[in-house]
């Protein structure tokens, strides 16, 4: 990102939202539920001097994702049956669509002041799907 020349940046007025969306079973487009990490690789990333500032954001989804802790203790918790005697059944659906999903694109939005400044996606089609707000939404 490179502020314009002869722009003066409060760098607390500046808001950076990057999406990641997937696509579910090849035709449902959903916002991810893969690793995303932000990380700045310029120093004192303020804007103040013509140099641009480089924030990098990483998507990770690894090809064999491992359940959470949480969901196998749910999926054994639910395969357990009082009722009869030996081993638990296990369940041979899906807990989740995360083996469905494959990466298709992001979107980049940027707010100065809560206005919107810039936009970037790709693939394009994912602006139509999801219109950027032409304000920033509050945490």
């Amino acid at each position: 990102m490179k502020k314009r020349a002869n722009t003066v940046i409060d760098h607390t007025k500046v808001k950076i939202q990057v999406f990641f969306y997937d696509t579910v079973d090849d035709r449902d487009i959903k916002l991810t539920d893969a690793e995303v990490n932000y990380e700045w690789l310029t120093p004192d990333h303020d804007w103040a001097g013509p140099k641009p500032e480089v924030l990098a954001v990483t998507y990770i989804r690894p090809k064999n994702k491992a359940k959470s802790q949480d969901a196998a203790l749910s999926e054994a918790a639910a395969a357990v049956n009082p009722n009869k005697k030996g081993r638990p059944l296990k369940s041979s659906a899906p807990t989740d669509d995360s083996g469905r999903r494959k990466y298709l694109g992001y979107i980049v939005r940027i707010y100065y002041n809560d206005k919107l400044q810039a936009v970037r996606s790709d693939p394009t089609k994912l602006l139509n799907l999801f219109p950027p707000p032409s304000t920033a939404a509050s945490p």
